[in-house]
């Protein structure tokens, strides 16, 4: 047990206590001391003590609490009455509490038998500000909450944030207070709702404000039960509520003002749902819905991550953007709001509200001052308009499909299973396992004893990563290539497959290549099958997946999904077909999509302007030959820098142009030659042979690049597609390019490097959007259906009628081509996708050109 003092003094009102990796007199100084004197506190009343960890670098519960047996007496000797703890380990264990961030602002209460008297405030690692200096604000947080404790000005965070409420509770009240809301030029919206799932949702309660201080709330499906919480806990009841659903349908026609949401995607969706669906095939319903809630919106979930989007990561939930204002109001229980009583359940909604208000009027003026009102006013909010449709109609599937998937996947799990269990190392690892168990037991039971078949209970399970580590790195002696975000061995398919290339052993490469076997089909049997035995059964006797796509899910500004996540949905790996197949349009409609060419190649060639990337397009070149000769040249001796002789490596050298695949593919990620030996296994000459070559060949690419995170170090962030804007906050604290640079800046510059290209992504979501608005105002609006957007692809069901289909062919082409951005215009290196009918199911496509005429369709389906 270390400390610090910063002044002699016989007691230390507050103990500042922090992990010993941190625990650095003079960055502590810097850090809190000086902060609390500018506060009004003495450094003589400060004191430090270093917290421990464990060797591993965890402190496990046990450990914590036997080192606070001793620090506690300590520190009660020293009559200290507040503990600042900068780490949420300890934080959980001193106050009994199972998180710690939502804890920020707030004096805790010790809960330690015999210290009860200690006050404990959550703090901040000042080490973690080098990583993320929003975490300063927090930092700050916690240190004016002691100051206001020890001045007796301290209140809850969150304490009369309401100045006026109303919870008006009949019909006429109700369409009274509606009324009431036309007056005000904007307003903030929020509901509570009985699922996640839209088609379930309901609108328990309904919250509206008009500033941060100011609104109303008021039940609609939530019926509260007379004499309150019943037998299973509950305190209300779903009762659906015909009454308040016209006066919602007709205030949100009515209303003339913006309506504000956070998270506009959900409470907009079950809103379309409930008020203005008869079914979930309803399609008039559904586009009429669509129109009026979208007509004037804004989005602080979408605002925040403008103002904020960093490198360091972005937490955008209501909760953390507003936690400052309201403190921690959430409810535990939020899962099941039939638990909350209406009371409270209409507080929290109403505090909803306020805290819209008070998240936008916090970041607003950020996402305009840094430029970002363009991308959200021409991307991100027609994109809001887009995924609801997407997300309120859902991808149809043939369950009978689906079950055939499942039982293919087990019985492939099952031969998996079966070999690597058979392999010598596996049983006698499985024996090993055995025989510690025992000898584990045997310390405890001291007297009693057992035969091993006893403890024929402990099985390997190759789904343990602990065990896996074991495994692959103790037993197996493997190289330990990568590690995990902790610093433990890493065990994830990826690290499998690279594993594959440092051994020649054959039966190790036997249990790795089945490892990775069960790792993919594992991750569709646990992530995506459940996932599409749970899609919804509609009246046309077609299934259908509903995802939840997500704005402001990527530092990129790439589409997120989730429930599940679409965007790992198997393509072009081994079970694609298997899985595509699951896929296919109702009676009378086709599945179909349109996905750009190679769009992150031709991205990169056209922001660029690499002349060795753009003549793959001018010159007519096959890239992969061409990065094979620049690789392997000296092992093409009768190759020549020609088109055509260079094109014939497809050919004549299959090999060496298979093998500058995955090269290419890591260093056009910000890889080095170091990646390529832990990722290929070759040799480091090689490695450096292979990256000295890629960077001569695009040495153009190089300097945009590094031009761009030069400029980024001086400006503190980058700009991507359509001026979205990437906050870089450790490169503006390096120079880049010394051997010394910090592992975390250069990691940071690999992810902003990366989103230079990957955020061209938001083409897919351009092209979706002014699509949709062509289909919307055509004749065709009713039999134009999207259903996804994964990665650069557009998905579409659409009506089997060859009129629509050749308006759908045409229209989409235009709408795909757009490069009306001087980052990406070009005469030549055009952006294009074509149309793929899939019939009879995803795997089965049928490729249109663009602008293809009527005949020409026809004959491609025949």
């Amino acid at each position: 047990m270390n400390h610090h003092i910063f002044g002699t003094h016989s007691t230390y009102d507050v103990a500042i206590l922090i992990k010993s990796s941190s625990f650095r007199k003079d960055e502590l100084i810097k850090a809190y001391v000086e902060p609390f004197q500018l506060l009004g506190v003495q450094a003589e009343n400060l004191v430090a003590f270093d917290l421990s960890y464990k060797a591993n670098g965890k402190a496990p519960v046990s450990h914590i609490k036997e080192y606070l047996k001793g620090l506690l007496k300590a520190l009660d000797s020293l009559n200290t009455t507040v503990l600042y703890c900068c780490d949420a380990a300890y934080f959980k264990v001193l106050t009994g509490e199972k998180k710690a961030d939502p804890h920020h602002g707030y004096i805790k209460d010790c809960t330690i038998p015999g210290f009860e008297r200690f006050k404990v405030v959550l703090g901040v690692n000042h080490s973690s500000l080098f990583v993320n200096p929003d975490n300063k604000k927090k930092l700050d947080i916690g240190l004016n909450t002691i100051v206001s404790f020890a001045n007796g000005t301290y209140k809850v965070p969150g304490q009369n944030i309401i100045h006026s409420s109303h919870y008006p509770q009949s019909v006429a009240a109700v369409r009274a207070a509606l009324q009431q809301l036309h007056q005000y030029d904007e307003l903030t919206c929020d509901i509570e709702a009985f699922s996640l799932d839209f088609w379930e949702a309901g609108i328990g309660t309904i919250a509206f404000a008009w500033d941060q201080h100011n609104g109303m709330a008021f039940p609609v499906d939530y019926r509260a039960n007379r004499f309150g919480s019943n037998i299973s806990g509950t305190e209300g009841t779903i009762m659906y509520n015909p009454e308040y659903r016209e006066l919602l349908r007709e205030f949100f026609e009515s209303y003339k003002g913006k309506i504000t949401y956070h998270n506009a995607g959900y409470d907009i969706k079950v809103m379309i749902y409930e008020l203005y669906m008869e079914d979930l095939l309803d399609q008039v319903g559904l586009l009429k819905g669509l129109h009026i809630m979208t007509k004037s919106i804004d989005d602080t979930q979408i605002i925040s991550y403008l103002a904020v989007n960093s490198c360091a990561g972005n937490k955008l939930s209501l909760k953390e953007q507003a936690h400052e204002f309201a403190g921690n109001y959430a409810e535990d229980d939020i899962k099941n709001i039939l638990r909350i009583p209406i009371k409270k359940l209409l507080k929290y909604n109403l505090v909803d509200c306020l805290s819209t208000w008070y998240v936008k009027n916090k970041h607003y003026p950020t996402m305009v001052a840094d430029d970002q009102l363009g991308v959200y006013q021409d991307i991100m909010i027609p994109s809001i308009k887009s995924l609801l449709q997407i997300e309120l109609t859902g991808m149809p599937m043939d369950m009978d499909q689906v079950l055939k998937a499942e039982k293919r996947m087990t019985l492939v799990q099952r031969r998996y299973t079966d070999v690597l269990f058979s392999c010598p190392t596996i049983k006698r690892y499985w024996i090993a396992l055995r025989k510690k168990e025992s000898m584990l037991c045997h310390e405890k039971w001291k007297a009693k004893t057992a035969p091993i078949e006893h403890f024929n209970y402990v099985e390997f399970n190759p789904g343990s990563p602990l065990q896996l580590q074991h495994l692959l790195y103790d037993v197996m002696d493997l190289p330990v290539i990568d590690t995990t975000d902790t610093k433990q061995p890493a065990t994830g398919n990826k690290t499998l497959a690279k594993l594959l290339n440092h051994t020649d052993n054959s039966e190790y490469r036997q249990i790795l290549r089945s490892l990775i076997g069960l790792g993919k089909v594992d991750k569709i049997l646990a992530a995506f099958i459940p996932a599409f035995k749970g899609a919804v059964l509609k009246s046309d006797g077609m299934h259908y997946l509903h995802g939840s796509f997500r704005l402001g899910g990527t530092v990129s500004g790439r589409l997120s999904c989730a429930r599940p996540n679409l965007q790992q949905i198997p393509s072009g790996s081994t079970y694609a077909s298997l899985i595509k197949k699951c896929f296919k349009g109702a009676p009378g409609w086709i599945f179909s999509g349109a996905d750009f060419a190679s769009l992150e190649d031709r991205i990169s060639a056209l922001t660029t302007q690499d002349p060795n990337k753009l003549k793959v397009y001018t010159d007519g070149y096959d890239g992969h030959c061409l990065r094979a000769f620049g690789y392997f040249g000296d092992e093409m001796p009768d190759i020549e820098d020609t088109v055509e002789s260079i094109n014939s490596i497809a050919k004549k050298y299959k090999k060496l142009r298979q093998k500058s695949k995955a090269p290419t593919f890591a260093l056009t990620y910000q890889g080095t030659w170091h990646t390529l030996v832990n990722n290929l296994g070759i040799s480091p000459q090689e490695a450096q042979d292979i990256e000295k070559n890629y960077h001569i060949m695009y040495s153009e690419s190089d300097t945009w690049v590094e031009k761009r995170l030069h400029q980024a170090s001086r400006d503190g962030f980058i700009t991507c597609a359509f001026g979205l804007r990437v906050r870089t906050p450790l490169l503006s604290k390096v120079i880049l390019g010394l051997g010394n640079t910090p592992y975390e800046a250069a990691a940071e510059g690999r992810t902003a490097g990366n989103a230079l290209g990957q955020s061209w992504g938001l083409l897919t979501n351009r092209a979706c959007n002014e699509f949709m608005e062509r289909v919307w105002a055509s004749e065709y609006a009713l039999d134009i259906k999207p259903v996804a957007m994964i990665h650069d692809a557009i998905y579409l069901v659409i009506k089997d009628k060859l009129g629509i289909i050749k308006w759908v062919n045409d229209n989409l082409a235009e709408c795909m081509a757009w490069q009306d951005d001087d980052e990406i215009r070009h005469d030549t290196v055009k952006l294009f996708g074509e149309l793929d009918l899939f019939h009879p199911d995803w795997n089965n496509a049928i490729t249109l050109p663009n602008h293809a005429d009527k005949q020409d369709i026809v004959d491609l389906c025949k």
